[in-house]
């Protein structure tokens, strides 16, 4: 095991604390101006608040007095001459304005004036004379008297200081967060590979991986989860010109070449693929319907839920997976995969036509599965007959699709990816489309990458990922990871009660916020190895081949209907705790929040709830929001930049989404019983709590961005990133942009 292997797994242990204590990162950066330059001074200087501290504020209410890092050491004598000073200036007048016996004297002088001289309205006189507020800028605590409220306390956790020391690692002070935001606050040039890697663990995702791949690497890795090792040492073993591979496209028909005449329909084709393994074009599975008394409903979706884990087709018996992302363009795999597929006797020329038909094919289709990727979502269609589903949708022959012994409803999840589906076929060969969906159906169960042990890990995950899902939770205590669901249910219930004040939110979408729940419990299948592994026993998972290991689960996941028992059912949407996305789950209305995304570092307990808003709030309230709204596209046309295209994993919806959260959680965060002043503050950052809440926002997407593969470098997400910030309408007051800056000029696009 490495030492960047091992700071890894001390880092899902102890959060971020076990690498800021390991005496590397800690030390590396001991100011809040790790350049030294006399612009990131002054920039700190126009961040920061104004007033002395001790002083009291007179801002809003979210901002908090900072102690410049520069001039720690000076606190403690500038706040005692404070106090001197603030007692001079304050004691008279406090005295003279808050003393009852000047009161009292005061009512006797006014009544012998009304007396003596007929005052004709002592009201007046006695209200004036009443003891008043105290001065704004003095403070009294008791019996005492000082100029201000105090600064609130500074958290001295390791934790904490960890925390600060990510957060401070990605910061360019050079750089002005108000025309140059994402250079300002995901800054990743630096050669120290210290901080390097504390920035990646900013990723929960990431983390998981290291962590399961340290483990899938252990050679003594034995008994109950050796099949996992097996299948891992499979995976690097992986090449694209497999003997099974060809075997199977043999068992399909095979390559068909140039001018041969191409089947009369894809159709069949497709049923083959989807009895041996995933199908490219379509997923069918089971769940349950509402009510008391639920029935099982035989769902047909299209990309929007297909996933990327091979989980059992019927998805109440075991967690669930999020919707996939589906990657624009072609996949990696596809040009070597190309060449061993074309036989020996093809032309040069004739190998460079078949690759590009092929290429245009997938690559056409890729974009379509995108552009559907989340339309549809509320467009459901119920039918209860496989004729009727024939008749609307006869791109495909469903009665080879769905068993002849069912006679349920049938809910069609996207009828209009299926529409474009039919018209797209249309304009391709059958032959084309005949050879391209056997590179498809190969992709489908192939690694997403060239085999290495990064991309084995999340490979090994997404085939068995109820096993892997178990030796995750075995790393943990319970203790924990009962705290930690229990502080995410809290988030939960607070962005709702911020969301049921909303005015504009009324009618069927309040209805829907006050039925939606909260899944964060682990499944407690993943605490009973010794169930999951006689499930499994069936199996023959060697370290020879992944092709055929992988063949091999998806024959075991896909149960016919006959199998089905509704014993034990119910609506509850359990989450695999390796795959970091939290996600809204329609049928048990309820946001599923997998367990690695809340056991990361800015969740920890010790930390200041305006970092928990930051990363997990922001995370559920993206949710919260699509499963309450049917649509946005006028307003996401209308208010989202067209540099959203840099997004090759998220759409337009899902930017305005993105921002919707934001909005919610930080409003949230601002309504928190009790003053936001009163939080804790990070060591060494110079930043209030909005504007850390900002920061770690946009660093947590960023971290987010660069482990899809989404170049952050690039113009077009330095413009996304400045327009997140800006919606909501209160960055421009938290970083103090002036008129004309570029979060100041962004359009707001409030999507309640």
């Amino acid at each position: 095991m490495t030492a960047d292997s091992s700071a890894r797994n001390v880092f899902r242990k102890n959060g971020v604390a076990g690498l800021g204590n390991n005496g590397h990162g800690r030390n590396l950066i001991t100011t809040a101006n790790p350049s030294g330059g006399s612009s990131a001074s002054l920039l700190q200087k126009q961040l920061s608040f104004k007033t002395p501290v001790g002083s009291k504020q007179m801002g809003k209410s979210d901002e908090i007095e900072m102690i410049d890092s520069a001039n720690i050491e000076n606190f403690n004598t500038r706040y005692n001459k404070n106090s001197i000073i603030g007692w001079i200036c304050c004691a008279p007048c406090i005295w003279l304005r808050t003393s009852a016996a000047v009161h009292k004297m005061a009512i006797t002088s006014a009544t012998l004036l009304v007396t003596t001289l007929l005052v004709a309205s002592p009201i007046l006189f006695l209200i004036s004379t009443a003891p008043s507020p105290l001065p704004r800028d003095c403070y009294m605590d008791g019996d005492r008297c000082s100029p201000a409220v105090s600064a609130p306390p500074e958290c001295s956790d390791p934790i904490c200081e960890a925390v600060a020391s990510s957060i401070q690692a990605r910061l360019n002070w050079n750089k002005d967060p108000c025309t140059e935001f994402k250079k300002f606050s995901c800054w990743r040039n630096t050669p120290n590979k210290n901080i390097t890697n504390l920035i990646e663990m900013g990723n929960s995702q990431k983390s998981v991986d290291a962590q399961m791949l340290y483990l899938f690497q252990n050679k003594i890795m034995n008994g109950s989860f050796g099949i996992l090792h097996n299948l891992f040492e499979s995976c690097l073993q992986q090449t694209s010109n497999s003997t099974v591979m060809h075997r199977i496209f043999d068992s399909l028909g095979g390559y068909l070449p140039v001018g041969s005449v191409g089947p009369l329909s894809i159709a069949p084709l497709i049923a083959k693929i989807y009895d041996l393994g995933p199908s490219p074009l379509v997923d069918l599975y089971y769940d349950l319907s509402y009510g008391r008394r639920p029935h099982i409903l035989l769902i047909i979706s299209g990309p929007s839920t297909s996933s990327t884990i091979l989980e059992r087709k019927i998805r109440w018996m075991s967690p669930k997976a999020p919707p996939s992302r589906i990657r624009q363009g072609l996949p990696k795999l596809l040009a070597d995969l190309i060449e061993n597929f074309l036989p020996h006797f093809v032309s040069y020329a004739q190998r460079v036509s078949e690759k590009d038909t092929i290429f245009e094919f997938i690559k056409d289709l890729n974009k379509l599965q995108v552009e559907h990727s989340r339309r549809g979502f509320w467009d459901s269609t119920v039918l209860y007959n496989v004729s009727s589903l024939q008749d609307l949708y006869p791109v495909l022959n469903w009665t080879l699709l769905i068993p002849q012994n069912w006679s349920g409803p049938i809910v069609v999840r996207n009828s209009d990816y299926l529409k474009a589906l039919e018209y797209f076929l249309t304009k391709y060969p059958t032959r084309v489309a005949h050879n391209s969906l056997l590179l498809l159906s190969a992709l489908q169960i192939l690694p997403r990458d060239y085999p290495s042990p990064e991309v084995c890990t999340r490979s090994t995950m997404w085939a068995m990922p109820e096993l892997s899902s178990a030796l995750y939770i075995a790393q943990h205590s319970s203790e924990d990871l009962k705290d930690t669901t229990k502080r995410a249910e809290i988030i939960f219930k607070s962005l709702k009660a911020h969301l049921k004040r909303a005015p504009s939110l009324k009618g069927a979408a309040l209805v829907k916020l006050s039925a939606l729940k909260i899944q964060s419990q682990t499944w407690e299948g993943f605490s009973n190895t010794t169930d999951l592994l006689k499930s499994l026993q069936p199996l023959d998972i060697t370290s020879e081949c992944w092709f055929q290991n992988i063949l091999e689960i998806y024959k075991k996941n896909k149960l016919e209907p006959h199998d089905i028992s509704l014993n034990g059912g119910s609506h509850d949407a359990w989450a695999y705790p390796i795959v970091s996305t939290i996600f809204y789950d329609t049928l048990s209305h309820s946001i599923v929040v997998p367990l690695s995304v809340i056991l990361i570092p800015y969740f920890n307990a010790v930390l200041p709830p305006y970092l928990h808003y930051a990363s997990v709030g922001v995370s559920i309230a993206k949710e919260i929001l699509r499963s309450i709204t049917k649509s946005f596209d006028e307003k996401a046309m209308r208010c989202v930049p067209h540099s959203v295209n840099i997004f090759s994993n998220y759409s337009r919806m899902d930017i305005l989404i993105h921002s919707g959260g934001m909005q919610i959680s930080y409003h949230s965060m601002l309504s928190l019983t009790g003053p936001i002043k009163g939080m804790a503050r990070l060591p060494g950052l110079n930043l209030t709590p909005t504007q850390i809440f900002f920061l770690v926002s946009a660093q947590e997407l960023c971290a987010e961005s660069n482990y899809l593969g989404i170049d952050t470098n690039a113009p077009e997400f330095d413009n996304i990133l400045g327009w997140l910030v800006a919606q909501g309408g209160s960055a421009t007051e938290v970083f103090k942009c002036p008129s004309g800056s570029m979060i100041n000029v962004q359009k707001t696009c409030n999507v309640l």
